[in-house]
């Protein structure tokens, strides 16, 4: 039988969202700590960019200069990290149903864009002045000074950056972070510039200086942006795919998985996958099963949203009864089957050859105009054939629908010698060793008794069947001798 998909869709962005609303003050207090070292990184990179200009101009140093203007693009970067992170902190919305978190990884992308330039300039301005108008810088105190506060405040900023970006999940100060790692390493390399030419008398040495600065600052902008291409470009992450596959591998329920889609938005994952479980569970099974896989992801991968997809097939312990049940279901005007069997014309080994006779009930409307329901039956039994070729002939009987409306009956008083009658009734049956329980219930002017009954079990493992087969003969003798409509017994083993 073909595969029935698409059973139900199930969403877990709600109790996501749920997640996030269970602590709002730690979530304020977050992005409050996010955006003062925001702030912080923007009036030291002003500070910096300011006193670098005033001594690099002063004294003519290239290296000092190119510090300068990279310390200018970190106040654009900072006013563009705080800039993302305030957008970024939106909840999502009909217009971005994934969130504003990808802010961030536009400004690290324009960041990664003006460090190119700024690398550009210095790298042309170095090759210049070294090979075509070489220029003498002074070094003076101020000049090694400036550069000892710059490696102390990077050094500072960086630390405070990634602290806060490793907490929150923010590639946009997490890229700051990086940034003015490198910095520190680039004034390092200025101030080696300048030792050269004051201890050494080396005139070019600032300038070749500027050209490892420049290599430096292409070097970490390529690391930066192949990362926030990756997060642009919805990339998955490394090892995702067999941490969710193996996370979910050994649930009951879950023939396979496919189609696994992993996107990163911020410091959110949002994974979409399909499962495959057995045609025969029902929708509310399905969804348990999907329910479990959510929760399995969300605990491999923190700050997670799980859509899954459930794919219906065919399982490998399904029974001819199973599909002939599942095509019941599929046809409109079938209220259910039962009494199904099935006969064949020969046997090898006890085994039955492929051509099978199917017999079953199957129960209709009640006011369902007769040839109507014959239409609806041979559909049925058209569509059981196609479906299952071993079974080449099916005798259907027709009958009524079950009345859905519950009968509310009423409990009467039983006297003694009805009492004692039935009690006797059902001890006089082999192997029932008590009887108890015994009630009496008028409905729709039936009388009905019910009545508990314990099985001695010491002698042989007694089967359901065996049980039901004691509970019936019980049954046929208390209405035949009392005169009940219906007789419902409880067994229990003695």
């Amino acid at each position: 039988m073909e595969s029935q998909k698409h059973i139900r869709q199930i969403q877990s962005f709600v109790p996501n969202m749920d997640q996030k609303k269970q602590n709002p003050e730690s979530n304020q207090k977050l992005h409050d700590e996010k955006i003062k070292v925001a702030i912080i990184s923007i009036i030291a990179s002003a500070a910096l960019t300011i006193l670098k200009l005033t001594v690099g101009f002063s004294t003519n140093s290239l290296g000092i200069l190119s510090e300068a203007f990279h310390s200018g693009l970190d106040i654009v970067a900072a006013v563009m990290t705080f800039y993302a992170i305030r957008i970024a902190m939106r909840p999502h919305d009909l217009r971005y149903t994934y969130g504003y978190a990808k802010h961030e990884s536009l400004a690290s992308l324009t960041e990664i864009i003006l460090l190119f330039i700024v690398a550009g300039w210095v790298f042309y301005e170095g090759i210049h002045r070294i090979f075509f108008e070489p220029i003498q810088p002074t070094v003076t105190i101020f000049s090694i000074g400036i550069m000892v506060v710059s490696i102390v405040v990077d050094f500072g900023r960086s630390k405070a950056l990634y602290r806060v970006a490793k907490k929150s999940k923010s590639q946009a100060l997490e890229a700051d972070a990086l940034h003015f790692k490198a910095d520190m390493i680039t004034s390092a390399i200025v101030i080696v510039g300048l030792l050269a030419v004051f201890l050494l008398n080396i005139p070019n040495a600032d300038a070749y200086a500027a050209l490892v600065i420049a290599c430096m600052i292409i070097y970490t902008s390529l690391g930066l942006g192949r990362r926030t291409l990756d997060v642009l470009l919805d990339k998955a992450p490394k090892g995702i795919y067999s941490q969710i596959t193996n996370s979910i591998s050994d649930l009951e329920g879950v023939i396979r998985t496919h189609d696994i889609r992993v996107r990163q938005v911020g410091p959110e994952t949002f994974v979409d996958l399909h499962i495959e479980v057995p045609r025969t569970y029902t929708n509310s099974k399905a969804h348990d099963v999907a329910t479990s896989v959510e929760e399995k992801i969300r605990k491999t991968i923190p700050s997670c949203d799980v859509l899954v997809h459930v794919d219906a097939i065919e399982g490998k312990n399904e029974t001819i009864m199973d599909r002939v049940r599942l095509v019941a279901a599929e046809i409109d005007g079938l209220r259910n089957v039962h009494s199904t069997y099935l006969s064949a014309s020969s046997l090898q080994n006890n085994i039955p050859n492929k051509d099978l006779h199917l017999y079953l009930d199957v129960q209709m409307d009640n006011n369902l105009e007769f040839k109507k329901a014959h239409d609806i039956i041979d559909k049925f039994e058209n569509q059981v054939k196609d479906k299952i070729p071993e079974i080449k002939n099916i005798t259907t009987h027709i009958e009524t629908e079950v009345d859905e409306n519950i009968p509310v009956g009423t409990e009467k008083p039983i006297d003694k010698s009805l009492l004692n009658t039935i009690r006797n009734l059902a001890l006089s049956v082999e192997t029932v060793k008590e009887c108890k329980d015994i009630g009496m219930i008028s409905v729709n002017d039936e009388l009905h008794i019910t009545l508990t009954i314990k099985i001695l079990t010491s002698e042989k493992n007694l089967t359901v069947d065996d049980a039901h087969k004691i509970a019936t003969s019980v049954q046929n003798l208390i209405i035949k001798h009392v005169g009940a409509s219906r007789v419902i017994i409880h067994t229990e083993p003695a």
